[in-house]
């Protein structure tokens, strides 16, 4: 079996990852000439709609082989609202490339990444690109790289200040000759902290064997004591070649030796010639075309009509695909992406990289296209389950869960061009979430029409802030049977997906105090129906406090801005912690509410001149004022409208408004 080695390439949006990505596939020989993202050439970027705006929306994985190598390399999108795709993505990766601008420095989605990468134990090399660039400035790049992400990092090239003539590259064994220069002094000082003799030798300011520092400098990167730090221009074909030398003698080839099949599916997306494709990456076993797997979400065994291999811009059939391999998976089963193939047990504990905190609703222009409109948010909900799409037929009105303003115009653009729909979205508004005021009971007595008995008391109860939802049974199984209380508790998370003023109900304890079943009467779904009317009556007579969501933001400007700044964000009510001052900048954390701070960084760009660096991360939720425009209806029926509720429950409604239940 052939050794394979999946390579993602990171960044915040405009750092030059797709640009470095062609470059790479030009100089193995993949391509035989460059694509541009600027032209719309891109062979990572093979959407219209990334051709038109010169951004990545979707992951893209590409073979090379490289020097006997074979590197699957994965180009993932740099804007935040896409980064449910580069959540995905890391699931998949053996080692990373996070690109850094040698002008703009780290960003804010540098630090979401890095810290992403971080959790999961990604190994790291940063490549610095576009040092030709005006602007440019190593030595800050350099230290915020250090500072900002607090790590320890290592330079294995750098640009020869000394030719000013032209753009050309130092060597490691080279860096004698650029004595003084502070990422290099910093680099060999990082190394001395784990080598008394190199130590030694810079205390004594006794010359130095950089061959012999250079293989301490290896070991120390791969027991990840240090950070590899690679500088150059992928639009000069600069520090390219080397990037993949240190990468092959850095990183080794991941070990598959479990033969359990298990795959992760990393992409969903539908082909007009091959129906629905699950982009997978095999993590044990052997996955054969034409055989059945386990989807983890779908809890059955989902055929595979047909396995491929992608080769730049098409398709190759294949008949196996090995631990290791990404490969895409043909089915006309509803596999979402994200989902994990195979019995084996495999828990994803990572905290996202961005969570939804707003919500909107969309529809047709034409009114024709309603139940068009339903099905093709259907297929976008299983190629990004984040969306959790929400089609409520009785009031005829789609909700979506987006992460920002620019996922809802790609969502648009994707409509109308895979679709033909053309789509009106409504302003975007913030989720809000409940939590009851009080202790109460919720009693539910269902015994009517016959043959039905379902008989519960439910105690509701207040719980600690971010305690989420707990449930227990103190009901003796003589008096409600296990298989039963089984249903009682697969309701819970239903019957809590909207509260009494509209939005989800969370920090809470939920008691199951005393109820009876019939032993004639009595069937699972009868206690189905009945929790959420016993749940949705305690709650009523609770009351719920509102929750908003926070966010904590980190901030990074120049000085002359801070007045500006807090300014702003007193008016925003945020709680700001001291501010701290390195050299011409200052550093400002704190917490703000999400609705307070949702056109703040449009007004941030434009007091710092774009020279601020703003990032959010949401931080809990906090209880707010009650308003009727933070509330919303109930969407559907409501479990309160008792008559109605049992009735649509019951069969009265059609089948395909039920299916959701």
């Amino acid at each position: 079996m052939r050794q394979t080695k999946t390579l993602g390439i990171v960044a915040h949006v405009d750092a030059g990852k797709t640009s470095l990505t062609e470059e790479l596939l030009h100089l193995a020989g993949t391509t035989r000439t460059k694509g541009s993202v600027d032209k719309g050439s891109a062979v990572t970027d093979g959407l219209a709609m990334e051709k038109a705006r010169g951004i990545s929306i979707k992951t893209a994985s590409v073979e090379l082989e490289w020097n006997g190598h074979c590197i699957q390399l994965v180009d993932t999108p740099g804007h935040i609202d896409f980064s449910a795709e580069v959540d995905r993505a890391l699931d998949i990766l053996d080692v990373v490339i996070l690109v850094v601008s040698a002008v703009e420095g780290v960003q804010a989605n540098t630090l979401n990444l890095w810290e992403a990468l971080k959790e999961r134990g990604i190994p790291v090399i940063f490549f610095v690109n576009k040092i030709d660039r005006l602007g440019a400035d190593l030595e800050r790049v350099f230290k915020d790289i250090e500072r900002d992400l607090q790590l320890q990092a290592c330079m294995l090239n750098y640009l020869n200040t000394h030719n000013e003539d032209a753009f050309t590259l130092t060597e490691f064994h080279d860096f004698g000759k650029l004595a003084g220069e502070y990422p290099i002094e910093k680099t060999l000082e990082n190394i001395a902290d784990y080598d008394d003799a190199i130590l030694e030798s810079l205390l004594a300011e006794d010359l130095l064997n950089y061959h012999d520092v250079y293989d301490t400098a290896k070991i120390l990167i791969k027991d990840a004591k240090l950070v590899p730090v690679v500088v150059g221009s992928a639009k000069m074909s600069l520090g390219i070649s080397e990037l993949l030398v240190f990468i092959q003698a850095l990183f080794p080839y991941p070990n598959y030796s479990d033969q359990t099949l298990s795959a992760k599916v990393f992409k969903v997306y539908f082909d007009e010639r091959y129906g629905r494709l699950a982009h997978v990456k095999v993590l044990g076993g052997t996955l054969r075309a034409k055989a059945s797997i386990w989807s983890q979400t779908a809890a059955k065994d989902c055929k595979i009509n047909q396995l491929l291999k992608r080769k730049l811009n098409s398709y190759e059939p294949v008949a196996e695909l090995h631990a290791g391999d990404i490969g895409v998976i043909a089915t006309s089963e509803a596999i979402p992406a994200g989902d994990v193939l195979g019995t084996q047990t495999t828990l994803n504990t990572f905290t996202p990289m961005n969570t939804p905190v707003l919500s909107t609703e969309v529809k047709a222009v034409n009114e024709k296209e309603y139940q068009n409109l339903g099905q093709a948010l259907e297929y976008l909900n299983i190629e990004d389950p984040l969306l959790d799409f929400s089609w409520n037929k009785e009031d005829r009105t789609f909700s979506l869960k987006i992460l920002g303003p620019m996922q809802t115009e790609i969502l648009k653009d994707s409509l109308l061009e895979r679709y033909g729909i053309a789509t009106e979205f409504f302003p975007p508004k913030v989720i809000y979430k409940e939590t009851p005021k009080t202790t109460a009971e919720g009693y539910v007595r269902y015994w009517m029409p016959k043959p039905s008995w379902a008989i519960m008391t439910f105690l509701i109860e207040p719980g600690a802030p971010g305690s989420g939802v707990q449930y227990r049974s103190a009901v003796r199984t003589s008096d409600i049977a296990t298989k039963y209380q089984n249903e009682v508790e697969r309701a819970i998370p239903w019957s809590l997906r909207q509260g009494i003023k509209g939005w989800e109900v969370t920090d809470l304890s939920i008691t199951l105090q005393e109820g009876s079943d019939h032993n004639v009467h009595s069937n699972p779904g009868d206690f189905l129906l009945a929790t959420p009317m016993g749940i949705l009556r305690g709650l009523e007579k609770a009351g719920t406090d509102l929750l908003e969501p926070m966010y904590r933001f980190q901030i990074k400007a120049p000085s002359e801005s801070i007045g500006a700044i807090t300014g702003d964000l007193s008016q925003m009510g945020a709680q700001l912690e001291t501010p701290e001052f390195i050299e011409d900048s200052f550093l400002l954390s704190g917490r703000v509410a999400v609705a307070q701070a949702l056109e703040y960084p449009i007004r941030f760009a434009g007091t710092t001149s774009g020279k601020g660096r703003l990032k959010f991360t949401l931080d809990g939720y906090d209880k707010t004022e009650f308003s009727e425009d933070k509330t919303r209806p109930y969407q559907g029926v409501c479990p309160l409208d008792e008559a109605q509720w049992i009735l649509h429950k019951r069969g009265a409604f059609k089948a395909d408004e039920r299916k959701n239940w």
